[in-house]
């Protein structure tokens, strides 16, 4: 057991993050809701109940509406079509029921709760409504697709602006640029040097001032390509297959690591196996510094015995 004294989930996030020690390290996790048809004060809603059935030191909003595509266009297969991409109002809806849910779950919380806004890269925005094997055809249209990521991006920076008056702390900022090429999603060098890093880091840039999570999606990575990215915290699927280790991470950077739990294995591991993760996830990233969660989204379908015990065994730690 730790010596410093009991912290509020405020003051244990902002320590984890900063570096500085803790009461015991922050759990945070995290599921999908199937909610980009619903309005933001329900998405809030859902969180709420969430949040408050298993007492998360972090409020981790997901955000799952999806960036809107200019009306009528299923392929990104000219430079006319990436050019309807302009920059966009924050009073579209995908934009607006956000920052809804974002002030609902501000008001419900108040300010002791920390709550972490959920972003994606750019480029990645684009693909994941149009289609990810649409990018074969950016570097085809160099000029228009870089229009169009510049429009996204100058949305996207006005949206954290947003964002961090409605009340969110900080920002979960999930990128693809270090998956390499072979690997689902993935790319090569010249692609995240001129498609995606540029403008990931604009984005970092605009949430400067908050805690930014720099959530490094995927398997098959080049840590080479981000590790200079300016995060407070860093997230990986450490779990994964082929993926930097929490003791590797803790090698290559001294930032706030954010991970150690295995989320594609969760709903099937007995609760012995679980405990086991859990010590081992401290034994290599540490106590401080550190903010224990699944390396991403766990499955919507996780039991609920499962993440009871998981919070009630992080919490004597």
């Amino acid at each position: 057991m730790s010596s410093v004294p009991a912290m509020s989930r405020r003051e244990r996030f902002l320590a984890a993050a900063d570096g500085r020690a803790v009461d015991r390290p922050p759990v945070a996790a995290w599921v999908h809701f199937l909610s980009d048809h619903l309005p933001g004060d329900e998405t809030a809603r859902l969180h709420l109940e969430f949040l408050r059935a298993y007492d998360w030191d972090v409020a981790k909003l997901m955000n799952d509406y999806r960036y809107p595509v200019p009306p009528g266009l299923e392929l990104l297969d000219s430079a006319e079509a990436m050019r309807r991409f302009r920059p966009l109002s924050l009073d579209e809806r995908s934009f607006a029921e956000q920052l809804r849910a974002i002030e609902c779950l501000r008001r419900e919380l108040g300010p002791d709760w920390p709550i972490l806004d959920t972003l994606f890269d750019p480029y990645q925005q684009v693909l994941r409504n149009v289609g990810f094997n649409q990018a074969a055809a950016i570097p085809a249209h160099r000029e228009a697709a870089l229009e169009m990521i510049d429009a996204v991006t100058d949305t996207l920076c006005r949206y954290v602006a947003a964002a961090r008056i409605a009340g969110a702390d900080g920002f979960f900022l999930s990128i693809n640029g270090a998956i390499r090429s072979g690997f689902p999603r993935g790319g090569d060098a010249d692609t995240f040097r001129d498609f995606q890093r540029p403008f990931d880091l604009r984005l970092l840039d605009a949430a400067k001032g908050s805690v930014r999570v720099l959530h490094v999606h995927g398997v098959g990575l080049d840590l080479d390509r981000v590790l200079d990215y300016p995060c407070e915290v860093f997230s990986v699927s450490d779990r994964l297959p082929g993926n930097p280790s929490l003791a590797e991470l803790r090698r290559r950077t001294d930032r706030c690591l954010m991970g150690g739990i295995d989320e594609t294995r969760f709903q099937e591991r007995p609760l012995p196996e679980l405990r086991a993760e859990v010590d081992d996830a401290l034994a290599q990233a540490g106590r401080e510094r550190f903010i224990l969660a699944p390396g991403c989204t766990l499955p919507s379908f996780s039991p609920q015995r499962s993440l009871r015990h998981l919070r009630e065994y992080t919490l004597t730690l």
